[in-house]
């Protein structure tokens, strides 16, 4: 680990991991895609200081993803701000749609949908009012973890 000239902590990215972010790219996006249906409902503000206060713990999810000469490494994201990846996400039915159908098409649609390479590879889409509860859409880049590590993370 080591710093950049802002100060910042930077760190080599694993081998492995760079070669998930390497594979990325426009008709294969290396993001992991997970769906919560949550009863009973939560509120944007108490998502946002749960992510806050427990997974904003593992600095990664703090950090960018930059790709280099020798590979890529992780720098902080001085600009962090959870806004950008905790967001209030509508559920818009087509006609004839159920609510089940209309969840399926946006969970398809967001992971054909690139994440932002100037922040943190992450971002969890809040659905209020589904079924009685909300629905909470997380999508994670492949590079930060594998789907084992991540859902014990995300526990």
């Amino acid at each position: 680990m080591e710093a950049s000239p802002h100060g910042s902590r930077v760190e080599r990215m694993s081998r492995v991991d760079t070669a998930w972010l390497r594979m990325d790219n426009d008709v294969n996006l290396m993001m992991i895609v997970g769906v919560w249906l949550l009863t009973p409902s939560i509120t944007l503000e108490a998502l946002r200081e749960r992510v806050n206060t427990r997974l904003l713990q593992y600095p990664r999810f703090r950090q960018r993803a930059v790709a280099d000469a020798s590979g890529a490494h992780w720098q902080d994201d001085e600009g962090f701000d959870i806004h950008h990846h905790v967001v209030p996400t509508a559920l818009d039915r087509d006609e004839g749609e159920t609510d089940r159908q209309a969840l399926q098409r946006l969970c398809g649609d967001l992971a054909t949908t690139v994440l932002d390479p100037h922040r943190p590879l992450w971002q969890f889409h809040l659905v209020d009012g589904y079924e009685g509860g909300s629905a909470l859409i997380a999508r994670v880049h492949h590079c930060i973890g594998d789907g084992i590590a991540l859902i014990s993370v995300m526990m």
